[in-house]
C-alpha cells in the first residue's frame, strides 16, 4: 500500500462526487434556461468533460495506491459510464420518444455514477484507515 496515494484517493473521489452533484444542478439550470439543448447546457457539457478526465486520472491514482483491484476497476467503470453519458447525449434526438427515453437513461446513469463514486469513496476511506502492511 502506498500511503501517499491512498490518502489522495478519497479526496479525489470526494471531488468527483461533488462535481457529480453539481452536474445535476447544471442540468437543471440548462432546462430552466430554455429547455432546449443550447447555451444553457454549456456548463453541463464542460463539467461532463472535466468529470471524464478526472475519472480517467482516478484509474492510475487507484493503481498507484496499491490497495487492491476493486478501486481501479470501479474508477474504470466510472470513466466508462461517463463516456456512455457522452454517447447518449450525442445520439439523442430531442423532442422524440427515442430522445426523451435516452435522456431518462442519461439521468439514471448519472445517479448510478453518484452511487458508484460514493461507494468508491467509502472503500478508499476504509483502506486509508487500515493499518500499514
Amino acid at each position: 500500500m502506498n500511503r501517499v496515494f491512498t490518502a489522495i484517493l478519497p479526496i479525489w473521489l470526494l471531488l468527483l462526487l461533488a462535481l457529480l452533484v453539481l452536474q445535476f444542478a447544471l442540468a437543471g439550470f440548462g432546462v430552466g434556461y430554455g429547455g432546449g439543448i443550447g447555451d444553457g447546457f454549456e456548463p453541463h457539457f464542460v463539467n461532463g468533460d472535466v468529470l471524464l478526465y478526472l475519472y480517467l486520472a482516478a484509474i492510475p491514482l487507484a493503481l498507484a495506491a496499491r490497495i487492491g483491484p476493486r478501486l481501479p476497476w470501479l474508477s474504470a467503470l466510472g470513466a466508462f459510464l461517463v463516456l456512455l453519458q457522452h454517447g447518449m447525449a450525442l445520439v439523442s434526438v430531442p423532442g422524440t420518444l427515442f430522445g426523451q427515453s435516452l435522456f431518462l437513461f442519461h439521468a439514471l446513469n448519472g445517479l448510478a455514477l453518484i452511487f458508484l463514486t460514493a461507494r468508491s469513496h467509502s472503500l478508499a476511506r476504509k483502506a486509508m484507515r487500515a493499518p500499514a502492511d
